[in-house]
């Protein structure tokens, strides 16, 4: 470990994220708690952004699930050009989900939305990649309907997790340090004028819940952690070194979920 590279920049958007499966995720991880959008109570038809959209997964899901008219923002142009390919498919099979859903490139800190039009954000893992929080916080308010709600899939970090892991992890995943805080992200909940309604604080639970239902996600990576680090100059001298730190850090990124360096939460926030 002590020979390791650790990078100083922070990677943007597009370059974490506009290459590869390294960072493909649809495991158990990716869902709120059931019921959290169904206790919000709100109608097939009602108007959902989904920020931080990638390829538009989750407003397929919603979509199909609720009913919902879905925009999906997102920045990473990779995310949006599979999602234009998935929504013409989705087209020929569900016609009437697709027609309720778009994409366009965007993000968190100016939302093209017009003000008091949207009556639920969904954003997950996102906002880990957002250094300014009361901007997009503010952003989330303006666009927001009185009432309005948003649902937050959060990592934040732990006493556990080092300050030299963490000067390992975030830049290499495009993430600021300050928004893995609890106290700084809640802190600019509260300055872009909205309330906490409720917060989920979920640890490991979802990874056990792989581990003894699901896929076995965090054991795999565990697996493929242990083989990066042996086997560094193979994998450098193959992909570079950019993108080994990457395939690393997203591996980390589910083991120190199980063990407590990293403690996902949903948040339920009201205008």
């Amino acid at each position: 470990m002590d020979e390791a590279v650790t990078p100083s920049r922070v990677r943007t958007a597009d370059e974490v994220y506009g290459y590869g499966s390294a960072f493909a995720d649809d495991g158990p991880s990716c869902r709120a708690r059931p019921g959290t959008v169904v206790e919000l109570g709100l109608a097939p038809g009602s108007t959902v952004l989904d920020v931080g959209a990638r390829e538009g997964h989750y407003c397929v899901e919603l979509s199909r699930h609720f009913g919902f008219r879905m925009h999906g923002v997102e920045p990473v142009r990779r995310h949006l050009d599979n999602a234009a390919r998935a929504l013409q498919a989705l087209a020929a099979t569900e016609p009437e989900v697709a027609a309720r859903i778009r994409m366009d490139e965007g993000v968190a800190e100016r939302l093209a939305e017009p003000d008091a039009s949207v009556d639920l954000i969904w954003c997950r893992d996102v906002l880990v990649h957002v250094a300014d929080l009361k901007s997009a916080f503010g952003e989330f308010r303006r666009v927001l309907r009185p009432g309005g709600h948003a649902v937050i899939y959060q990592m934040t970090a732990t006493d556990w997790l080092t300050p030299a892991e963490a000067a390992r992890m975030w830049p290499s995943a495009g993430v600021h340090a300050s928004s893995t805080e609890p106290r700084h992200f809640e802190a600019a909940i509260a300055a872009g004028g909205l309330a906490i309604a409720q917060r989920i604080e979920l640890h490991g639970e979802w990874r056990e819940w792989s581990e003894e239902e699901g896929d076995h996600r965090t054991s795999r990576q565990l697996l493929h952690v242990s083989r990066l680090l042996r086997n560094r100059p193979v994998f450098e001298e193959r992909f570079g070194t950019d993108a080994y730190e990457a395939m690393l850090t997203d591996n980390l990124w589910g083991v120190y979920q199980m063990i407590g360096k990293l403690n996902p939460h949903v948040y339920v926030l009201s205008r």
